[in-house]
């Protein structure tokens, strides 16, 4: 069975409110215990003190005066008092008629005018508390008047009562406290339970509306504005999931689609090629025509299909990346010359602006991919006769690489986009089958890996603006 929050929040507070209870009445009870024997010894002692001081030493002879008054309780068989006194040699003076024969324990541990109390059991078999204590006899006058200040004759008194009337207020106070603690935890019980369902009740609203999303509902979002300070974190972070989630599963059904669309093309284009030389009997000439033609769709979409392995080994974070010295200059420099032919033949003119000139610890392979990717968007897309700027800048931490191109038709709105999968400035798609729209995607993805930052931004006078900073010191982390 899986375990429920409402039952161990509740039963974990009982345990705990039980536990206080406990302790508190045990508390409670003792203490009261406590002053109840208190009181019950003192009102022994008192008795006890009453007695000794009635009892007088007369001309060497021991006269017991508390004979002359009525003493009730000590002249029933059955109690409740019970005294008897000892003279030094251990006889034994005086024994009250409720003990009859029998004789009450004494320990010997008083001394003079120092009670001893203690637990005993009585005659009658029921608990009782005694006091012992040793005192001298009152002298007589006769005795004071001759010089004597204290009697030599010691006598040990032990007075015992039965403790029915306080074994029964602690009964009472016990049967009390159990009854007590009973309501208490059944109102608790109740009150705990109404608190936690209503506590709980924002936590089983997210629940439910989690539990009826599926896949088609991933544009819903969990709503939750009365819900507590607590659960409000909680709430946000699954209303993000559910946005990045949204947007995953978006960008794989646009994926599928556009690679789709891009094999569309370039397949179309093979077939036709094919079923317009196999149409009839060609010259050799024109089946090699075909063949060329039919080698180019090829190569563009083995280019793409690289490109999105590429994308996915990125994405994936399954790129080594080895490090070893590069110069920016030099590596913009050889990423232009693959592409001055087709530059002279738009008739493009190059700014350089090259300050770049310290070398940086990277990964050559991925860097050449970056730059080559940007400086051949711009060729590709300024204008005839247009410019291409190329500049470069360092300093102590970082490298910075900059290519704009004229002729440009993004937006500012658009330019946030160029990063994306297959997107391009144009949304007829006139160059389908001819640029795959992944260039700057992978240039994104390998910047973040080399741990620097990529930036695209529509500049005014219809120019297209790409930067690159990279890290010029320490080495680059995957930030995939």
């Amino acid at each position: 069975m899986k375990r429920s929050l409402r039952r161990t929040l509740i039963l974990g507070t009982m345990v705990g409110i039980m536990s206080v209870l406990l302790v508190a009445g045990t508390v409670v009870y003792v203490l009261v215990r406590r002053n109840l024997v208190e009181q019950f010894d003192r009102s022994l002692a008192e008795k006890a003190s009453l007695l000794a001081v009635t009892i007088e030493q007369e001309s060497g002879k021991i006269d017991l005066e508390f004979e002359e008054y009525d003493l009730g309780e000590f002249q029933r068989p059955a109690g409740p008092g019970y005294l008897q006194l000892w003279l030094s040699d251990s006889s034994v003076l005086y024994r009250s008629a409720s003990l009859e024969s029998r004789d009450m324990a004494c320990t010997g541990d008083a001394r003079t005018e120092s009670p001893v109390f203690r637990w005993v059991v009585l005659p009658n078999d029921r608990t009782g508390r005694a006091v012992e204590m040793i005192f001298h006899p009152r002298l007589d006058d006769e005795d004071r008047r001759a010089g004597q200040k204290r009697s030599a004759t010691k006598i040990t008194l032990v007075l015992a009562r039965d403790a029915k009337p306080v074994e029964a207020t602690l009964n009472s106070l016990m049967w009390v406290l159990i009854c007590v603690g009973l309501a208490a935890i059944g109102v608790s019980s109740g009150v705990l339970w109404l608190v936690i369902r209503r506590g709980l009740s924002p936590l089983n609203q997210v629940a439910e509306q989690i539990s009826r999303l599926g896949d088609r509902d991933l544009a819903e979002r969990i709503h939750a504005s009365d819900a507590p300070a607590e659960l409000q974190p909680v709430v946000n972070r699954l209303n993000d999931l559910l946005g990045r989630l949204e947007a995953a599963f978006g960008r794989e059904r646009s994926f599928s689609a556009d690679v789709a669309h891009e094999l569309r093309t370039p397949l179309a284009g093979l077939r036709s090629t094919m079923e317009v030389a196999l149409s009839k009997a060609r010259q050799p000439a024109e089946y090699a025509e075909a063949i060329s033609d039919c080698l180019q769709m090829s190569l563009r979409m083995q280019a793409m299909v690289e490109s999105l392995l590429s994308l996915a080994r990125l994405e994936s974070g399954q790129v080594d990346i080895e490090l070893e010295s590069v110069v920016p200059d030099d590596l913009v420099r050889t990423a232009w010359g693959g592409l001055a032919e087709e530059a002279k033949k738009r008739h493009l003119q190059v700014r350089w602006t090259l300050g770049a000139k310290q070398a940086v610890r990277t990964d050559s392979s991925l860097l050449r991919l970056v730059v080559g990717n940007i400086v051949e968007n711009a060729v590709i897309y300024a204008d005839e006769g247009g410019t291409v700027e190329i500049e470069t800048a360092g300093d102590r931490d970082t490298v910075r690489i900059r290519v704009v191109n004229s002729g440009s038709m993004i937006s500012q709105d658009q330019s946030e986009m160029v990063f994306e999968r297959f997107f391009r400035g144009d949304a007829a798609r006139s160059a389908t089958g001819v640029h795959s729209g992944l260039g700057l995607s992978l240039v994104k993805r390998v910047v973040l890996v080399l741990g620097g930052s990529v930036k695209a931004q529509s500049v005014a006078g219809g120019k297209f603006e790409i930067t690159v900073s990279l890290p010029s010191l320490g080495s680059p982390t995957d930030k995939s």
